[in-house]
């Protein structure tokens, strides 16, 4: 498991797009594929379940038409005035009777049985008698000639009205060569007197079962599945399936089903998945009951699945390859971005990335050219703080050689001048002594802030000298900041400006105001003088840097800037105000170190 994470993890960009597509979007729409399937394949099984129940209705409906047909044939029979008149008159002997029937009453018999084929015989119950008319026979079985017939058919006379279920027709006595065990439905009706309303005698009406079941055979139902009628009790009584007939439904596995009093269900049968469905017959107390095995209505669905899995995964490399390319495009300018970066990192910095978009890419190129350009300045500028300090060292390297000498000669200096007694001679001497030896400082480029006064006042004492005492210093010193540590040489250029531009061209006396302490944390340090000042045009230009290596141009306050920027960056600030005839003031904070 750690080697693949670790082998997803090199795995390039485009390739982790690639398997992220696949398990975000590809895994969800094999799922849905799947879901969709399976509710396709139990849609189409309940439209099947509701086509089929419509076509088990529609059959149910041609048999009720043909039991309405026979009900219908058995009131005209038993409510006919002829038929009851022949019924109830005494004829002197049963062949006047017979012959009243066929006379009178056949003929309507015959009609009635011509149109309607289901039926097989209409049999008339008397008390002295039975006649009976079928299609092809009719004979009359009397009581006081033929008594032992007679009382073998009476005791199979319906004890009461409506239908009975499926039963052997029964046997022509007058014709026993065509006995036959035709199963039949028979329908029984009272034939009650329209004047007297006594019952005269029972009409029973056997219709052939397989003429009232004949929708049964229809080829479009049998390929469908097994369709077939049981009775109450279970029996399959319909003969158009051989293998069933005469069989319980228990044999089949629909005895809970039909106790359930379901009319639908999908179940195994034989070992088979099959819509089940049982419609209630009324009158005949019995049902049909449709098997359709579910692959005849879902295969069609079950043969499209290869398909289905096809598409899904045509789809799914179609659209990561596509992803693949798109991203791989995408990344293109992320690569140029990684290859400009390994430049970089080679030490080129004089690169960039090209881009025409500011989408993130493009962003992502401006921030990496606009970083560059920062680096390649930042270098830029060390360089040149190299080089300055290189010639600051190579300037204290000459101003060093030898430093014996030079003091050696001051101090001969000294001697002299002590010697003939010219004591200004001798302060000029040590002054200067006492300057270069802070300037040089054994090549440091911070010192303590003591010794930067000290350089001050050094230089100041020389100046006095010079000027005559026009001008006087005063230092307002805090406590505390003596040993913090400052660049070195920052105050006597700017003392040296403020005295040679303020003061000297003011042709009276002035004086030099030398202030530090501690302000928010920083070191605080100004130089103010009584001065000619400055008109506000030089001083923009002299806070823009426009100045020139000459004279009164203002270079030592540039030169003073630019070191303080090298050095402190952004951990400092130097401001200049002035006003004409009033004097100058220059302020700078120093971080404290």
């Amino acid at each position: 498991m750690k080697k693949l994470i670790r082998h997803f993890i090199n795995l390039s960009v485009s390739w982790k797009f690639v398997l992220a597509y696949f398990a975000i979007l590809i895994l969800p729409m094999m799922f849905s594929g799947i879901y969709l399937y399976l509710k396709t394949l139990d849609s189409a099984i309940k439209q099947a379940e509701l086509v089929m129940r419509q076509n088990l209705l529609q059959t149910r409906t041609s048999i009720l038409e043909k039991v309405n047909a026979v009900e219908t044939a058995s009131r005209f029979l038993t409510g006919d005035l002829k038929v009851q008149t022949v019924l109830i008159n005494q004829y002197p002997d049963e062949v006047h009777r017979i012959q009243e029937f066929q006379f009178e009453i056949s003929p309507f018999a015959n009609n009635i049985l011509g149109l309607n084929r289901m039926i097989s015989s209409l049999r008339f119950y008397l008390p002295d008698s039975i006649i009976t008319q079928s299609t092809d026979s009719y004979y009359s079985i009397n009581k006081r000639s033929m008594p032992e017939w007679f009382h073998h058919f009476a005791s199979k006379k319906p004890v009461q009205s409506g239908w009975i279920s499926s039963h052997e027709a029964v046997a022509n006595p007058v014709r026993p060569d065509n006995r036959t065990a035709e199963q039949v439905f028979s329908y029984n009706s009272e034939i009650r007197s329209e004047t007297t309303r006594s019952v005269l005698g029972t009409l029973e009406i056997e219709v052939k079962e397989s003429v009232l079941f004949e929708m049964l055979r229809d080829p479009v139902i049998r390929k469908m599945g097994k369709v077939f009628i049981a009775d109450g009790n279970g029996i399959i009584i319909s003969n158009n399936i051989p293998e069933f007939y005469k069989r319980s439904v228990a044999d089949i596995g629909l005895t809970d089903f039909l106790n359930s009093r379901k009319e639908s269900e999908v179940k195994k049968v034989l070992n088979i998945e099959s819509i089940v469905i049982a419609i209630p017959i009324e009158g005949l107390d019995c049902n049909v009951v449709g098997i359709f095995p579910v692959d005849n209505f879902n295969r069609e669905v079950k043969s499209s699945l290869p398909y289905i899995i096809l598409v899904l995964v045509a789809s799914s490399l179609l659209l990561g390859t596509v992803l693949y390319i798109i991203t791989n495009i995408l990344l293109r300018r992320v690569k140029r971005l990684v290859k400009a970066m390994k430049q970089v990192r080679e030490g080129n910095l004089d690169v960039s990335v090209k881009f025409k978009s500011m989408d993130e890419f493009g962003e992502l190129a401006l921030s990496f050219n606009h970083m560059t350009g920062r680096i390649h300045e930042l270098v830029e500028t060390v360089y040149k703080i190299q080089l300055l300090e290189r010639e600051a060292e190579l300037k204290a390297l000459e101003a060093q050689v030898n430093p014996h000498f030079l003091y050696n000669t001051l101090a001969t200096i000294s001697w002299v001048a002590r010697k003939a007694n010219v004591y200004e001679i001798v302060k000029i001497s040590n002054s200067l002594a006492k300057f270069y030896r802070l300037v040089l400082s054994k090549g440091e480029r911070l010192i303590c802030f003591n010794e930067e006064l000290e350089m001050v006042s050094a230089y100041l004492q020389i100046q006095k000298t010079r000027f005559e005492s026009m001008f006087d210093t005063s230092f307002e010193l805090e406590e505390g900041i003596e040993d913090l540590k400052v660049l070195k040489n920052i105050l006597q250029p700017l003392v040296e400006n403020a005295l040679n531009h303020g003061i000297e061209p003011k042709r009276g006396h002035g004086t030099i105001l030398i202030k530090a302490g501690e302000h928010e944390d920083r070191l605080r340090i100004q130089i103010i003088d009584d001065g000619v000042g400055m008109k506000p045009k030089t001083l923009a230009e002299l806070l823009e840097g426009k100045v020139e290596r000459s004279a009164g141009s203002g270079y030592a306050i540039k030169n003073v800037v630019e070191r303080l920027k090298a050095f402190y960056g952004n951990e400092y600030t130097f401001e200049i105000s002035s006003r004409p005839g009033i004097g100058t003031a220059i302020t700078i904070t120093l971080a404290k170190r």
